[in-house]
């Protein structure tokens, strides 16, 4: 049970809950999402807007608070692999991480800045690639950094109050909610941004799940693979059963684009026991091709 007295540590001692992880707009990670543009066109009564335009040098403009959000995540990446490997190490690779994830900044898909509720998750695409690629110049593998970044996640959820969290979680099964991801999913259908994901909303059946959603194109699957860093793929995905976890929004999925699968098939029952984890799937992507 080493990696949670690991996660607690880097929690308490470098800042990196809430402070720049969730803050940074990943409370749901890539599966508990209400899509902004569409709540507010279903606000004002008219079709779902179109697909938005990137403000000239998003990336550029905001370069300072994307690379502070990601040193703080670093600081707690350190501490992790301090527990692995020698610190001289994990310190040149955090620091490594760092200066891969400013080159790679710029480079980050389109997805029309922050009017796109998915460009948070390309953002975290980012940093699990620059830490993806930093461990491997050390000799650590996808899967590290997967569990890594979980284990960060964790930790972050740990500090959320359970009421709020769970607050976080009901509004996912408001009509309001359901209506604007149904809208969302229907305008994603155009693909007018090639880097975005891709979706189909899923009415519950009041039974098995009350709320779903298949993913057919996923952008982080996108831009894992131009990285040339496709095996960290599945384990990104995991973080979704944290958040629903903690949300109580009783998240189910057996398929996903990341593990080489033609969808993945989120289905949500609110208050139900979320029993997959970490060690319920990583032995599923052992000699499965990834995406």
């Amino acid at each position: 049970m080493l990696h949670h007295s690991i996660a607690a540590d880097a929690r308490e001692t470098t800042g990196v809950s809430r402070r720049f992880i969730l803050r940074a707009g990943l409370t749901g990670f890539c599966a508990c999402f209400i899509p902004w543009s569409a709540v507010a066109a279903t606000k004002a009564g008219g079709a779902a807007a179109p697909a938005p335009a990137a403000p000239v040098g998003f990336y550029a403009e905001n370069k300072a608070k994307f690379l502070a959000d990601f040193k703080g995540v670093c600081a707690g990446a350190e501490k992790w692999m301090a527990a692995r490997v020698s610190e001289p190490v994990a310190k040149a690779t955090a620091a490594d991480a760092q200066r891969r994830f400013e080159a790679l900044l710029p480079g980050l898909p389109d997805l029309g800045g922050r009017s796109n509720r998915n460009q948070p998750f390309i953002t975290m695409a980012g940093w699990l690639t620059a830490l993806t690629q930093a461990m491997r110049e050390k000799g650590m593998t996808a899967k590290d950094a997967g569990r890594l970044l979980y284990d960060l996640y964790a930790a972050d959820w740990a500090a959320i109050p359970p009421q709020k969290a769970q607050a976080m979680g009901a509004a996912l099964f408001s009509p309001a909610a359901q209506g604007a991801l149904k809208e969302w999913a229907e305008a994603s259908q155009q693909k007018l941004l090639p880097a975005d994901w891709v979706g189909k909303f899923i009415p519950g059946d009041g039974k098995a799940f009350d709320l779903g959603y298949d993913y057919t194109e996923c952008g982080a699957v996108k831009y894992f693979k131009a990285q040339g860093v496709a095996e960290v793929a599945p384990y990104y995905c995991l973080n979704d059963f944290l958040a629903s976890r903690a949300q109580g929004t009783g998240l189910s999925r057996q398929h996903t684009i990341a593990q080489g699968d033609a969808l993945c098939d989120f289905r949500y029952k609110q208050g139900r026991a979320v029993t997959q984890d970490w060690n319920t799937e990583t032995p599923r992507f052992e000699g499965k091709k990834p995406a």
